[in-house]
This record gives C-alpha cells, structure tokens and sequence, in this order.
C-alpha cells in the first residue's frame, strides 16, 4: 500500500515501504504481508500471521474474534467521509476485544479524521489516494486537548488536570 502513516512509539511518520497488499494486488506482485477479506482469509489464511484481515461490515468482528490472537493486522474500510461505522469497530477492537496489533484505516481517509481515528485505536491510515500524506501527517497532532477519554487516552480531563 502507498500513502501509508504508521504510528509506532508514539510518533507518526510517512511509510514509503509499507509491506501490506490487498489479496488481488499481492496475486500479481510477491508480497510477504498480505491483507485478505473475511470470508478469503477463514479459508485460507486464519493461522498465518502475515496475513492481515480487511473488514467491511460490522458483523464481521464476531467472525474474526475467537482468531485475534493470530491476526497482526486489521483493515477497517471508511466508504465515505460521511461513514463513521469503522470508529466504533476500531474502538470495540481495542476495548471489547483487546486486539494488541496494528489497526489500519483504508478507504475514504483524509488529514481532518486522522486525529479522531487515533483517538479511537487506530495505528496505521492509508490516506486517500491523490493526497498528500507528508501533508496529512499534520492532522495526526489535531486537538491540543481532548475532554473525554479514549483508546489513546483513557482518562477524561478531569481526571488528568492538575488541581491546585
């Protein structure tokens, strides 16, 4: 995948060499980390480690859940800006479910959702393509302060300001 930002220690950079490929692009290049829908990776891949899981829909989440200790990554899919399903799912990953490893935004991703994204779990975006991700990777920082608690940031305002 292009135009991929990762987040690892806690600091956001552009990843040219992003390894991930989507089942039918991995067909036509060799590729060692490849991102399979649901139905494809049950199939074939539920034990490989190197296979990443796409996700679609929200009653996919129950069909994966029992295998999340043997997934290394997980796609959840943005149709539209306007779509804001894949915030819970990523949010219910990391919550409901504890899923320790990278989770991707893919889709409709662009600069104005990557703060709140984080905010809700997720670790790695493939922003939309035609953007710029240097330029994307600005919108990662976001808000300054968030009053109420989240994946990143657990505690609620009051509970990390400082009394005097």
């Amino acid at each position: 995948m292009k135009n991929v930002i990762v987040i690892s220690d806690g600091e956001a950079r552009v990843d040219l060499n992003d390894p991930w490929q989507f089942g039918q692009e991995s067909e036509q290049v060799e590729c060692s980390a490849r991102v399979d829908e649901v139905a494809t990776w049950l199939e074939h891949s539920a034990s490989n480690r190197s296979h990443g899981v796409l996700i679609q829909k929200e009653e996919e989440l129950e069909l994966i859940a029992p295998h999340l200790a043997n997934i290394t990554m997980i796609a959840l899919t943005f149709k539209d800006f306007k779509d804001g399903r894949a915030y819970s799912l990523a949010y219910l990953l990391r919550t409901r479910f504890h899923f320790k490893g990278d989770l991707r935004a893919v889709g409709d991703v662009m600069r104005d959702q990557l703060s709140l994204m984080r905010q809700c779990g997720f670790t790695s975006f493939v922003i939309k393509e035609g953007k710029d991700p240097f330029d994307a990777l600005k919108g990662i920082k976001g808000l300054s302060v968030t009053y109420s608690g989240s994946v990143s940031n657990p505690a609620p305002l009051f509970k990390r300001v400082r009394r005097y």
